[in-house]
């Protein structure tokens, strides 16, 4: 079994770092683990001492370039990459987001009793999913079914493909394949280039093989996965979610002022190290919301939109709070006295 990387990334972002820290945890705890990252022309002329980006080749086994043309944008580099790993990477293989940490031996991976595989975005069916009507109109506007007819929402972080038996590599070479026409469709045709669509569109054009894994296979602790967390193999934290401005993080290993610590040494420092030998405590205060009404809201329009009154027009915001919490008010006075 290979352990399989896609890094597109220049000077200027983090996520050379991130996959860094990724791969540094999977040898940590996969000492003998065969790791492949699979990077771009662009990004590997980046890979020198004097960038301070020379670390990586330590703990990959295989360093992959694939040459694009020059006017190929960075994302449709690695999604292009990701949809096509069976292409420059022969025999089984685990697929793994740089943005996640390695918690835990890999090794079983081999024994689960899939050809293909993925685990649920979300840790939940769709009809539970907080993003069910972002994922449905995505969807639609795409033309895709996969979502609806899996009643869920694989997620492209870690996808297990195993290429043992000539069936098997079949298989995977098809699931793929469907993919990457899936992925170009959606990026060339419709302008959207999220691979997360595309991906259960090809489990359905490819007959719906694709295996749910168990969570502990990529933990997504914001969303569901600290079920999973005390098992976790791997922890997928979620670059994306960190970039707003006003996000608050509760990942430490996530941190931005972390990963330009390792940008600047070009190494990952011992106390970071340290941190990563015991990934599963490496969570900042945060505050959870355990009221079932609010969360179904989290992601409305009218939620962001009070936000935005909150910090850009507090006055307004501060007027409508009044109003409605003197309506409140009233309405509790009114049924206390039914």
């Amino acid at each position: 079994m290979k352990y399989v990387y896609v890094l597109t990334s220049t000077t200027k972002d983090l996520y050379y770092e991130q996959a860094l820290m990724s791969v540094y945890s999977l040898k940590l705890h996969n000492p003998s683990a065969h790791v492949v990252v699979l990077v771009d022309d662009k990004t590997q002329a980046t890979f020198t001492a004097e960038n301070k980006r020379a670390a990586l080749a330590q703990y990959a086994t295989e360093i992959i370039a694939v040459p694009f043309a020059d006017d190929v944008p960075n994302v449709d580099r690695s999604r292009l990459i990701k949809t096509a790993i069976p292409e420059y990477v022969s025999g089984s293989f685990l697929y793994i987001d740089c943005d996640t940490i390695i918690a835990d031996d890999l090794s079983d991976i081999e024994r689960v009793e899939a050809t293909t595989g993925g685990i649920l975005d979300g840790h939940c069916r769709l009809n539970e999913h907080i993003h069910q009507k972002y994922f449905l109109s995505r969807d639609k506007k795409l033309g895709f079914h996969g979502t609806s007819a899996l009643g869920g929402n694989i997620n492209g972080g870690v996808i297990l493909a195993k290429a043992d038996t000539e069936a098997e590599k079949a298989q995977s070479v098809a699931l793929f394949k469907a993919w990457n026409e899936a992925w170009k469709y959606s990026a060339y045709e419709k302008h959207d280039k999220h691979d997360q669509s595309a991906l259960n569109e090809a489990n359905y054009r490819t007959g719906m093989k694709m295996q749910e894994l168990s969570g502990e296979w990529n933990c997504q602790p914001s969303h569901g996965g600290l079920a999973f967390l005390k098992g976790a193999k791997i922890i997928h934290y979620y670059s994306s979610e960190f970039s707003g401005k006003n996000y608050i993080p509760y990942y430490k290993l996530a941190d931005k002022a972390l990963q330009m610590r390792i940008k600047e040494a070009g190494e990952i420092p011992d106390d970071v190290k340290a941190m990563i030998a015991e990934p599963k405590f490496q969570f900042n205060a945060v505050h959870l919301i355990n009221d079932a009404r609010i969360v179904s809201i989290m992601q409305s329009p009218l939620t962001f939109t009070l936000a935005d009154l909150k910090a850009h027009c507090s006055p307004v915001f501060n007027a409508l709070e009044a109003m409605v919490g003197g309506a409140r008010g009233l309405a509790k006075k009114l049924k206390g006295k039914k």
